[in-house]
């Protein structure tokens, strides 16, 4: 049985992931900072209470973070997936502030939360990934990440934590591979969520998933350190 461990997986793409690989048969660890609050999440348990685990988990918080890893050590072994998916559209989590309405705390938890807290919780699982087969890390980024398609301006926050993702990504599939663990960084498309929720994000959640499962499963070792959209085509930095 695969395990794989899902941040933000109580909503939007997070939750999908969560339900269609618990419709693989796998293990799912499903983490998010109000678990309590998705009925989804909790009926998915009721169906599946042999393969899914719960966690409350602030991504950002390295005392959280902490108490996951212990909760992980009597739970596990191994993890073959880590989807690092949690993340905000900006530190107030509703909207990007505009040039000459920018605050440096909203920039900085954007930072923290999309960027940072990826690479740590990446760090501290590596000890059950080595355990795992064809273990990934997954880095659900964004296009918007993207120096070189970038053409408007708006979004600092969002885009710039994006970009330092994919960075991320890159430098730490090089530290990685030593140990037979691969990372990407994986655009999911325009998709349907509560981030998206003023826009018109012409993809759903399903559609999204199911095209970045495709990609998952068909990974080998000269991908890692990539950028790729759900499709499995690449991205320019």
């Amino acid at each position: 049985m695969k395990d794989v461990l899902v941040t933000g997986g109580s909503r939007g793409i997070g939750l999908e992931f969560t339900r269609q690989y618990l419709h693989r048969g796998c293990r799912v660890l499903a983490a998010s900072r109000k678990p309590e609050n998705s009925e989804v999440l909790q009926r998915l348990q009721a169906q599946f209470s042999d393969q899914l685990v719960i966690y409350q988990l602030d991504v950002a918080d390295e005392e959280s973070r902490h108490d996951l890893f212990q909760a992980l050590r009597k739970r596990t072994d191994k993890l073959d997936v880590l989807i690092n998916n949690a993340g905000v559209i900006s530190g107030n989590e509703q909207f990007s502030p505009s040039l000459g309405e920018l605050q440096q705390a909203d920039l900085c938890r954007t930072m923290l939360v999309n960027s940072v807290a990826p690479v740590m919780m990446a760090e501290g699982v590596v000890p059950w990934l080595k355990n795992g087969t064809n273990p990934v890390v997954v880095n659900i980024t964004s296009d918007n990440g993207s120096i070189s398609l970038r053409s408007s301006g708006g979004k600092y926050g969002y885009c710039a934590s994006k970009a330092a993702l994919n960075m991320i990504s890159k430098i730490l599939s090089f530290d990685l591979r030593e140990h037979g663990i691969m990372v990407i960084a994986l655009h999911p498309g325009w998709v349907q969520t509560s981030m998206t929720r003023n826009e018109n994000a012409p993809m759903t959640p399903e559609e999204s998933i199911k095209g970045m499962l495709q990609v998952i499963d068909t990974l080998e070792m000269k991908d890692t350190g990539r950028f790729l959209n759900w499709k499995g085509n690449e991205i320019p930095w």
